[in-house]
């Protein structure tokens, strides 16, 4: 079991945005990849969306003090202007020559079969995604810290639903942000101090 301060305060001395001060208690809430999970009326609350992923990654690479971190979000959003760039212009020459619809038809069926089956294999481990868990229902919390570049550092809760057991992954800013390692901390620190038994990582 790490050693969790949930007083510790971010690098600029304050509270990240959407995340209520725990100063009077366990953590109320902790940022995720795509938004926000908090506590709210003896629940889990998950607020996800693709403006809280960007605002995570904006938050913890281009506000911080550290010149690659920096760099990484600038990459990002010039991968992201080129990706958008080439794909448009991809798809009007397709659009254009009907004898390449075919080929529009198999890629997309492709990838939408890929999405579908990796669906389909968390559907059948048991993992489901409700947006809001009562904390009652919750048996066992296990905390993933992931290595840097390989794995992202996750919560998987396993809850009650009627006579099944399932299974809800919450995922974790990645560890390259500079608040990825506290946001670990912080989560794992929220379950602690409300009595669960967190099953989590040896510090690395």
């Amino acid at each position: 079991m790490p050693s969790i301060d949930p007083h510790d305060a971010p690098p600029d001395g304050t509270d990240p945005p959407n995340v209520a001060s725990d100063a009077a208690g366990p953590p109320d809430a902790f940022d995720t990849k795509r938004g926000t999970a908090r506590f709210d009326d003896g629940a889990l609350v998950l607020d996800a969306s693709v403006v809280g992923y960007a605002r995570s990654l904006y938050r913890g690479y281009w506000r911080s003090d550290v010149w690659w971190r920096k760099a990484l979000f600038v990459g990002y959003v010039c991968w992201l202007v080129v990706a958008l760039g080439w794909s448009g212009r991809l798809l009007t020459r397709l659009l254009t020559r009907r004898a390449d619809l075919i080929w529009v038809a198999v890629g997309a069926g492709v990838v939408l079969a890929l999405v579908v089956a990796l669906r389909l294999l968390d559907y059948v481990r048991g993992y489901r995604s409700p947006d809001r868990l009562a904390l009652d229902r919750v048996e066992s919390v296990r905390a993933t810290r992931g290595e840097k570049g390989l794995t992202r550092p996750r919560l998987v809760l396993t809850y009650r639903d009627g006579d099944a057991t399932r299974k809800r992954r919450v995922n974790l800013p990645s560890r390259y942000l500079s608040h990825g390692d506290e946001t670990y901390e912080r989560a794992v620190a929220a379950f602690v101090e409300r009595g669960f038994d967190v099953t989590a990582d040896a510090a690395r």
